[in-house]
């Protein structure tokens, strides 16, 4: 049995190393994404917070559940594998839980936060999506949400072609989560296309908006759990 098992992770640690070489091999230089902006957004939000355990909503096969235990989280990672990934999804660098975040029946479990990167714009019942996330929080447990605007248009630069939904946020949902029990702690407001939305018009130097009355196409927001009535401050920043 020992020697069967030994030549089993023989062949798994084989064949890791050559999808690896293939991935490293296979690299082009397309155009930078999104990603460093909100990773470092929500890296920056867990550094001042400190949490003990994360839950990731929409992994994918990303690899941002692994760089948070490398970080010494205890890391929870789920998706609607069977449902949004319908020929099948693997991530190779962390276990991701089949779960449904809009309906999360056979799941349970309490977070001393939350990330969800770039997923809640695919997601077609978002508001019910947003109003489990915070069922799962401790009292005072921190939500991060990124969401990109749409860029499944016409005149967009990319994106016409995927099979997946993609849609816009204002602040009139933003104040519908923060009414579910939540303040908001930070927020950071990108604009990344001359466009008014996601992809359109055509890519520019990454700039921090001043206001939420300036363009911008890419939303970061940390809010954190609160009691119904102590909720909403409004004008944080």
């Amino acid at each position: 049995m020992n020697a069967l098992k030994a030549l089993v992770h023989r062949i798994g640690r084989w064949y890791i190393r050559r999808i690896c070489l293939s991935e490293f091999q296979g690299q082009t230089f397309s155009h930078h994404n999104e990603r460093p902006i909100e990773y470092r957004f929500a890296l920056q939000a867990l550094a001042v917070a400190r949490p003990k355990t994360v839950l990731d909503v929409g992994t994918g096969a990303t690899a941002w559940p692994h760089l948070l235990r490398n970080c010494g989280l205890v890391v929870t990672a789920i998706d609607n594998v069977r449902d949004y990934w319908p020929a099948g999804m693997v991530n190779r660098h962390w276990t991701v839980l089949d779960v449904d975040i809009t309906n999360p029946d056979s799941f349970s479990g309490s977070f001393d936060a939350i990330t969800c990167i770039s997923v809640l714009e695919h997601i077609e019942d978002y508001e019910t999506a947003v109003q489990n996330m915070p069922a799962l929080l401790t009292l005072g447990g921190l939500l991060i949400l990124t969401c990109p605007n749409v860029y499944k248009r016409p005149d967009a630069l990319y994106g016409q072609d995927l099979p997946y939904i993609c849609r816009s946020y204002s602040s009139q949902q933003l104040e519908k989560w923060l009414a579910l029990g939540a303040s908001l702690e930070r927020r950071e407001l990108w604009r990344l296309f001359s466009g008014p939305v996601w992809a359109t018009g055509q890519r520019v130097s990454w700039e921090l908006a001043e206001s939420p009355d300036k363009p911008h196409q890419l939303g970061c927001f940390v809010l954190r759990k609160r009691d119904r009535a102590n909720a909403h401050r409004p004008g944080a920043e």
